[in-house]
């Protein structure tokens, strides 16, 4: 077929195909901010989080949090839906482009295709996080690799460099790849590439963008490393550092339930796969350099669980397999090619089609089933409303910002004009909060009856007195006026029987509380 015909051919073939395509996109974009009465908790946290604007937080660099609030303030609750599935469909168009240059574009189209097949880019793709977030980095990042080693552009290492940069400020588990393709470099092989400028001006690239986050970790005390060490401390050691060793196992296994759409894909179609023999035999140059970046990252964490006992986190894996179905496809016989293209289109819309009204049944009525809310079923408008007419009541100032439950907060701040939010735990996770801004300001605490761990410590700091103790000689303008009192918020499903409780505290500057209502 000349080359000039191709496209329009398989435009034509795919049209119908590209068409659901954009139908499931619209729908998954526009329908969960409908639906359902809350956002997921990563959002509602990294919405919060990127309305401050600093360099980095207490759990993750920003770059995900920034990109995340601005299209959250462009769009409403539309926009973390919306943002997810142009992240998805960015990935999917890189991996079309990459496998354009090693195989044919029917090849690249329907591995672009197939990697829906892989259960991360679908449901859990909802929840835009940060390992949402690297789903086109990652993608990104091999077609970048695969341009520099085959080409040697400076366009490219550059290219590698930024993308690189941009991982570490999304997540430091961009590393997992990023080493691979270190060890690739230092192969005697590619001794001549390191005896050349460019690379290692991709390296200067990379860590320029990086920079200022390394310095804010610098001055932070390393605040996302140092969370993520206590927090794995905090587990009981006993059994734990054993079971750290063979973590490696249960996330193989995560990641192959993950695979399961795929594979049953390629199962009923397995008669139309060529044999391994003639697979080696007849692979493009440089096509194992995509096998390699496929499968190195599993071997990096394989390592760092086995000898190191690293605790291996399922959700690591989330990004790891924009090269699954562009693999998979390479391996249908060219001679059977038109066939098979056919019939897993015909899987990929069953597949699509299932799991979107899945979503839709779990997000619009899986607490009307359970009758058992999810997080995304939460009276988020509820609570927002409750919040904003107790400050009102007991304050004649504006809510500057809303403290205790990280979930609770982060809710009420994004519905209420983005106050701060007084994160419950060392007061280095919220360096926007100063003992200063609170006698100043105040604040709202919150927190769901039954849990009671909520650890503010700069309000240890402030001079605080109840309203019967408030008179001229007690008070002055820095001390803080407590209210407290408790909220009944229904669920929206009328058979839950016990509604949402909600304990809070009002700590009112004394000068907004004798204008108070």
């Amino acid at each position: 077929m000349p080359a000039s015909t191709e496209p329009q051919n398989l435009l034509k073939k795919w049209q119908p195909f590209f068409v659901f395509l954009c139908l499931y996109f619209i729908s998954w974009s526009v329908l969960p901010a409908f639906i359902s009465s809350s956002v997921p908790l990563d959002v509602s946290e990294g919405i919060s989080w990127g309305s401050e604007w600093q360099w980095g937080y207490y759990k993750h660099p920003p770059l995900s949090s920034w990109v995340l609030y601005s299209f959250y303030q462009l769009f409403g609750h539309v926009g973390p839906y919306l943002l997810s599935q142009i992240y998805v469909l960015l990935t999917l168009v890189i991996i079309y482009q990459l496998g354009k240059k090693i195989w044919s574009p029917t090849t690249a189209l329907i591995g672009s295709a197939l990697t829906l097949a892989i259960l991360y880019y679908t449901y859990p793709s909802l929840e835009f996080n940060h390992n949402v977030a690297q789903f086109p980095i990652w993608a990104g990042l091999y077609l970048a690799f695969y341009q520099s080693m085959t080409q040697n552009r400076l366009r490219d290492w550059i290219l590698l460099g930024v993308l690189g940069g941009l991982g570490m400020l999304t997540k430091y588990t961009v590393i997992f790849l990023l080493i691979p393709m270190a060890l690739y470099l230092v192969l005697p092989r590619q001794w001549p590439l390191l005896k050349q400028p460019k690379p290692w001006i991709a390296a200067f690239v990379m860590l320029a963008i990086f920079a200022p986050h390394l310095y804010w970790l610098i001055t932070h005390d390393w605040l996302p490393l140092s969370y993520a060490s206590e927090r794995s401390q905090a587990v009981d050691a006993g059994t734990y550092n054993i079971k750290r060793h063979f973590s490696w196992i249960g996330f193989i296994t995560a990641q192959l339930v993950a695979h399961i759409p795929l594979f049953i894909m390629f199962v009923f179609n397995r008669k139309h796969l060529t044999s391994i023999h003639s697979y080696k035999h007849s692979l493009p140059n440089h096509a194992a350099l995509l096998w390699y970046m496929w499968l190195s990252p599993i071997a990096v964490l394989v390592t760092l669980s086995l000898v190191f006992g690293v605790g291996l986190r399922d959700m690591w894996g989330m990004p790891m397999w924009a090269l699954s179905g562009l693999l998979a496809a390479s391996l249908i016989a060219p001679t059977t090619q038109v066939l098979t293209a056919t019939k897993l289109r015909k899987a990929l819309i069953i597949w699509l089609s299932l799991v979107t009204i899945l979503m839709i049944v779990y997000v619009g009525f899986g607490d009307k089933i359970r009758h058992k809310p999810s997080r995304m079923q939460w009276p988020e408008q509820a609570l927002t409303t409750q919040a904003q007419d107790t400050w009102q009541t007991v304050s004649s100032c504006n809510l500057d910002s809303v403290s205790g439950d990280r979930w609770l907060g982060s809710l009420v701040a994004m519905n209420s004009g983005f106050p701060s939010q007084m994160i419950s735990g060392p007061s280095s996770h919220s360096p926007w909060m100063s003992i200063e801004r609170l006698q100043e300001h105040g604040t709202l605490v919150m927190w769901q009856e039954g849990e009671e761990d909520i650890v503010l410590p700069l309000l240890d700091d402030v001079s605080v007195i109840t309203a019967t103790e408030l008179t001229s000689n007690h008070a002055n303008k820095n001390t803080l006026v407590k209210q407290q009192g408790q909220w009944q918020i229904e669920w929206r499903d009328d058979k839950i029987e016990k509604p949402l409780l909600i304990n809070w505290i009002a700590y009112v500057p004394n000068h907004c509380f004798q204008h108070s209502k």
